[in-house]
This record gives structure tokens, C-alpha cells and sequence, in this order.
């Protein structure tokens, strides 16, 4: 009998067929011609079910007792797909077994016997006699039974799926899907998956609604039973609420909540126990202007083409997930440095191609940051948070790329109130510093003026973004301490640099709302400019729309600002909606054309035309215009052709520390 194991372990995981099967008796035969067969193995269930002529035979027809044998070698001479009776007799009463042959292979069958008075019967005959497909699979997802329905939309070389594991044939977009349902049945509820498909599109060609009911044997849970239904049942099953609460409703992918129960599931997984995991966390560019200038339909419209780009790119052990409304979140599991490179690159040569929405092309550039698992941590919050700083310093060195976090990037306050008591104490002890960033003069090539940038790198928990505490200083009103200290800090330098014989340059200092309207702020630049002896034409203020609501206060302090011979600008001129009036309104001096239209001064017509009214307009009222976000020598090209004076961006330099700005364009 071992010899004949041997031979068959190569067609059949053979000891899953034997044994995982809790409700029948089960033997495995090889046919050696249309009346011989050889006995391969069987399970301990037969002996108990039916009388053996010689349990020791090799030989079926010297194996079974004779009535059962002829009734049998009749049932496999016929190779019926449907169900057969064998009916065995004996001193105190007749056995009734329904018999169900499985082809584990051309030569060699599985067959089955189920006995009509066991008392596992009513309940499996719901299973049997069901009119959909049901697969029947023990707690690790070995199938231990098929019904009838299921064995006649098989092919030939698929008639048998007992002994296979259920995951091997899930198609992998629904894997991770599928490992949830099937986590959550085996506790002992009913759930349903609105889509699902096998590989090689068995029992079904189209997705099809998958249910899921815990499989009960003497009181206690051993399998699921999975039911294939059509896709559009789903809608009428109560359990799929489960499921949709676990969705995106925009995007129809996995949101923050699904995120976190796949995570509790990833980390009791011994299987993955070992192996590393990455958190490939992915932020989409200046979003905020697609939804801007299309509006909210046509922003939906491109959210849900850009997640179904991403879903193209998940596998087997890939999970894509929605995690705020404009971050997505790839969780790679058995991760190696190659595979998370290769999807990091996978994900942005995706969006090389362009989203059409109304005829129109628009692209979409993502920024990308890395945490792995254990070495960054194991629990949620704090690979997010890693991710999240990787991202911030792909985002602080010229977006559309991935990084890696390390430890040098630091770690993010855990919660406002905390940053709020840090960042009063910023100035005190020393945290604040102030970067600038190059403004080149596109008609010579030269640098003669600056924007200053603030930066914050706290004594415990490092370099903290902007991003993150500029509107807590704004909330809390840090923000006109801190804007004092930039303008003074600014004074400063200049003042340092005119003692050095530096040359000249201008620096623009970003001035809050809150600050501006301060009834003292003109009163401030004119301290600080004779505090240092500064020549007030290197003093460059720099206002946004929303200082600038009240007409008559925005005119009044512009006109004393003005006074005093310091420039006035603009910053991201044409995103509001009343832009155009102020140059009609009030004394400026610079306009700053906004980032979102630059990046797509190559990809969007309407942007081009806006671009150049905005500069033909501006030289003939006599301002200079500085264009930002300049990335692409293509960018320079087409301002320059266009009589653009500045341009700034990433394509100069990033921002720097004032001693880099010394050494790079004053000293050497």
C-alpha cells in the first residue's frame, strides 16, 4: 500500500484527500483496466462505515466484499458525473450510501461515500442538493467537498477540487478580500463578498457573489461552506453591509477601516510572522486644483479613474487601500527591497499616461513614502506616521518619487496640544530658523533675490513640517509672534551681509493674514528696517487673498507699506476668485503666478492662455512676475518665450539654510 501512496502523491495532495474530508468515507483507486483497479489508500472512516473483505489487499476486488464491490465497479464503469446509491446488506439491517466519484487524474478517482442515516445527513443535504456551486473547506481552506452543481460546471481536467487549498485558486485581486471573509467565518458568522473569481475562471467566467457560512460537526465549527452565487444577489443580502462599511464609497476599494482590520489579521498571521511588510504610502500633487478647477463631479470622476490605475497594480500579497481623501496606502506583504522598489516605480510610471476627462488630458504626479515592518515598528499608528515623514521629505525635495523612512527624519508630534506647548517655547530656545530659496532672473540667468521659509526642528522630536504646525500657530495666534521674529531675523541677516559687503539681494517674507491686519504691522517693518538699517528696497512683503478681504484696511496698510519703499507681492495670484481686482485695487508691486499652473503648462492648454494673460497683463501694468514651482527645463522655455522675470522652484534649488545660501551665491 505504500508503494501505491508514492505514485499517486504526484497527481493529488494525497493525504488531504484521505483525511480532511470530517463527514464521509473516503478510498482513492487507480484503474488499471475497464474491471481492475488497485487500491491506493484510504481513511479511517471506511472500515467503520462498510465491511472489508482484506484491508490489506492491493487488489479492489479482493479489498471490498463482494455485493459492495460489483455495485461499485458498476458505479466507475458508468463514470457518471451525478450521484449514486450503493446499498450494502447486512444481518440486522440494509445501509443506503450515496457515492460521489472524484478524477483526481486520468487513471486515478476519489471515491466518496456518504451514508444516508448518518447524522451529519440533513445538514449536508442543504449543502448536496443546493442549486448554486458549494465548495466545503476545512479551517486552513483545504477543500474537503464539492457538490454536484459545482462538479458539473468543472471541466474534465478540473472535475476534482478536493484536496486543493482554497486560496491557491482565488485570482489574486480578490485574495486579500477573500482572507478577511474567511477569517471572519471560521469565527462563526455569515458573510458575503460581492465580487469574486477563480483562476482559470472556474465555476464561473464573470465575478460572481461569493457567501460564506460557517461549517458546523458535532456543535463546534470545522470548514466553510462557500456558496457561488450570481454578482447581483449581493445587494439582497443583509451580511453585505458588512462588507460595504469596509469600502470606499467613492472609489469602491478598501478604506481606513478595512486598513486597520487586515492589519490585526497580517499581524496574527503566523505565516507572515518572520517576513517583512511594507507601508507604501501615496500622496497625490496639489490635488486641491483638480478639484478646483473641474469641481466636485468631474474631481470625483478623476479620484475613481486614479484608484482603479492603483488596483491594477495589487497581487496576491499587494492590498491597496483608501486612507484620507487624497492618500492611498499599499500594503506589501514578504517584502524584499526588489519587489518594493519595483511597485514604488510601478506606481508612478502608472500615471505617465494622462487621465482624459471631457476630451481634455490631465496628469496626475504622486509623492511616496516607505515604512517597513518590524524594522520601523509593528503597530499601525506608527508605521503611518513613518510613512508619513518619508513622504514630507519627498514632498520638501521635488515630489513625484519615493523614499524610505529613517530615523533622521523624525518623529511627528503625537497630537496637537503638545506641538501647541512646544512651539511656544520654539523662540525661546533656539528651534526656529529661517530657509531661503532662489528667485532666478530668467532674462540673465542671475539671483538677486530670495524667499525666506520657515523651519522648525524641535529639540525632541526633531524637524517638524510646516505643514503641520503653521496652522496650529495660526489657530492658537503663535503665528504674529513668529511672523515678528522672521522679519526681524531678516533684518538681520541683511544687515549682517551689508557689514560683510555682500551684495544686494531682496528678500520676500510670507506674511500671515492675522499678522497683516494687525493695526501695528506697517509700524513693525518700519522698526525693524531702522533697527537694522536696512534699505527698505530689500524688503519684499509677500500677502495672500485672504489678508486682502477688507478693502478699505488692505488699502490702507499696502499705501503705508508703500511709504516706506518696500516691494509688495502676491503670492499664488489667479487660485482665488477676486484676483484680478487687486491689481485694479491696490499699490503691488510683484505678482506670483501659482504652482498648480506651472506643472501643467505642457499638459493643459487653458493653463497656457492663462499663464501668458497673467504676464502680458502684468507688464502692462508695470509689475513683475515670478512663477513658481519651476521643475522642467520645459517650464523655463515656455516663460521665458513668454517674458517671464523670475522663476522659482526646485528645477534652482530648494530652500537652504542661510549659511548655504552665504556659501553658494555670496561667497564662492
Amino acid at each position: 500500500m505504500e508503494k501505491n501512496k508514492e505514485s499517486v502523491a504526484q497527481f493529488a495532495d494525497y493525504h488531504q484527500v484521505i483525511q480532511l474530508n470530517p463527514f464521509d468515507a473516503v478510498v482513492c483507486l487507480r484503474k488499471v483496466d475497464t474491471k481492475t483497479f488497485e487500491v491506493m489508500n484510504f481513511n479511517d472512516k471506511l472500515p467503520s462505515f462498510i465491511e472489508l473483505q482484506d484491508v490489506k489487499a492491493t487488489n479492489a476486488e479482493q479489498f471490498f466484499t463482494e455485493q459492495c464491490w460489483l455495485q461499485l465497479l458498476n458505479i466507475l464503469q458508468q463514470e457518471l458525473k451525478m450521484d449514486q446509491r450503493l446499498e450494502i446488506c447486512t444481518e440486522h439491517k440494509v445501509k443506503t450510501f450515496i457515492v460521489h466519484v472524484q478524477h483526481l487524474e486520468e487513471s486515478v478517482v476519489s471515491v466518496i461515500l456518504r451514508e444516508k442515516q448518518n447524522e451529519v445527513e440533513p445538514y449536508l443535504q442543504f449543502v448536496k442538493q443546493h442549486v448554486s456551486p458549494v465548495l466545503t473547506t476545512d479551517l486552513q481552506g483545504c477543500i474537503i467537498h464539492q457538490n454536484a452543481v459545482a462538479t458539473s460546471l468543472l471541466s474534465n481536467e478540473h472535475q476534482c477540487l478536493i484536496g486543493q487549498n482554497i486560496f491557491s485558486l482565488l485570482d489574486s485581486k480578490y485574495f486579500d478580500e477573500f482572507k478577511l471573509l474567511f477569517a471572519k467565518t471560521i469565527e462563526g458568522s455569515a458573510f458575503g463578498m460581492p465580487k469574486c473569481l477563480f483562476k482559470g475562471k472556474l465555476l464561473s467566467k464573470e465575478p460572481f457573489y461569493l457567501r460564506a457560512h460557517p461549517t458546523y460537526f458535532n456543535g463546534e465549527i470545522i470548514g466553510v461552506h462557500l456558496f457561488v452565487k450570481d454578482a447581483s444577489s449581493f445587494m439582497n443580502d443583509h451580511e453585505g453591509f458588512y462588507y460595504l462599511a469596509l469600502m470606499d464609497e467613492l472609489t469602491g476599494i478598501w478604506n481606513r477601516k478595512a486598513f486597520k482590520e487586515h492589519w490585526l489579521h497580517h499581524l496574527n498571521d503566523k505565516e507572515h510572522e518572520n517576513k517583512q511588510t511594507a507601508l507604501i504610502l501615496v500622496d497625490i500633487d496639489r490635488f486641491k486644483k483638480f478639484n478646483e478647477s473641474l469641481g466636485e463631479s468631474k474631481g470625483d470622476e478623476l479620484m475613481r479613474m486614479f484608484s482603479h490605475r492603483l488596483r491594477e497594480l495589487c497581487c496576491s500579497t499587494c492590498s491597496l487601500y483608501r486612507y484620507n481623501s487624497d492618500e492611498f496606502i499599499f500594503v506589501l506583504k514578504d517584502a524584499t527591497f526588489n519587489n518594493i522598489e519595483h511597485t514604488a516605480n510601478a506606481i508612478l510610471d502608472a500615471l505617465k499616461q494622462p487621465f482624459i476627462i471631457d476630451g481634455q488630458e490631465y496628469f496626475i504626479s504622486v509623492s511616496i513614502g516607505i515604512s517597513l515592518s518590524p524594522a520601523d515598528g509593528k503597530d499601525l499608528e506608527t508605521l503611518v506616521l513613518k510613512a508619513d515623514k518619508a513622504l514630507f521629505s519627498v514632498k520638501e525635495h521635488g515630489r513625484s518619487h519615493y523614499r524610505y523612512y529613517r530615523e533622521d527624519m523624525t518623529t511627528i508630534f503625537p497630537n496637537e496640544a503638545l506641538m501647541e506647548a512646544h512651539l511656544r517655547r520654539a523662540i525661546e530656545f533656539n528651534e526656529l530658523s529661517i530657509h531661503l530659496q532662489p528667485q532666478m532672473d530668467l532674462t540673465n540667468n542671475s539671483i538677486n533675490s530670495f524667499e525666506a521659509l520657515l523651519r522648525w526642528k524641535n529639540r525632541i522630536f526633531g524637524f517638524v513640517s510646516p505643514a503641520q504646525f503653521i496652522p496650529i500657530a495660526e489657530a492658537s495666534g503663535l503665528i504674529i509672534e513668529i511672523g515678528d521674529w522672521i522679519i526681524d531675523e531678516v533684518c538681520r541677516y541683511q544687515k549682517e551681509w551689508q557689514l560683510k559687503g555682500y551684495r544686494p539681494v531682496r528678500i520676500a517674507i510670507n506674511i500671515s493674514p492675522k499678522q497683516f491686519r494687525k493695526e501695528n504691522f506697517a509700524r513693525k517693518i518700519k522698526t525693524a528696517l531702522k533697527k537694522y538699517n536696512v534699505p527698505p528696497e530689500l524688503l519684499e512683503v509677500e500677502i495672500t487673498e485672504s489678508s486682502m478681504t477688507n478693502v478699505h484696511e488692505t488699502f490702507s496698510i499696502l499705501t503705508e507699506l508703500k511709504q516706506l519703499g518696500v516691494y509688495v507681492s502676491v503670492d499664488d495670484f489667479g487660485t482665488g476668485y477676486s484676483s484680478l481686482s487687486y491689481l485694479k485695487r491696490y499699490p503691488i508691486d510683484i505678482i506670483k503666478i501659482d504652482q498648480s499652473f506651472i506643472a501643467d503648462i505642457a499638459k493643459d492648454d487653458k493653463n497656457e492662455a492663462i499663464i501668458k494673460a497673467i504676464i502680458s497683463m502684468s507688464h502692462n501694468l508695470g509689475l513683475e512676475v515670478v512663477a513658481e514651482g519651476v521643475e522642467e527645463a520645459s517650464q523655463v522655455d515656455f516663460l521665458k518665450r513668454h517674458r517671464c522675470q523670475k522663476g522659482q522652484g526646485y528645477l534652482y534649488n530648494k530652500p537652504l539654510p542661510v549659511e548655504t545660501v552665504i556659501e553658494k551665491y555670496f561667497v564662492s
